[in-house]
């Protein structure tokens, strides 16, 4: 487990968006639309603040939303 409760509010967004294999992963929730399966990722290899996972959720609709337009 890599604890980052010490980290800001977006550092598990910015895991995701700067590791290539969390990247494909969260690429392959949001084309499925399945922020519960990101959500286990998350739950299995991070220990996190709320707020650091309430930023994720924004950040998944927000690519949610793109992805759709």
């Amino acid at each position: 487990m890599n604890d980052i409760t010490m980290y800001n509010d977006e550092e598990l967004s910015l895991l995701f968006m700067n590791d290539e294999s969390l990247y494909n992963d969260f690429m392959a929730c949001v084309r499925r639309g399945r922020f519960d399966y990101l959500e286990e990722i998350v739950k299995d290899n991070f220990i996190y603040t709320s707020e650091q996972f309430t930023d994720l959720e924004e950040t998944f609709n927000n690519e949610i939303e793109e992805y759709n337009n």
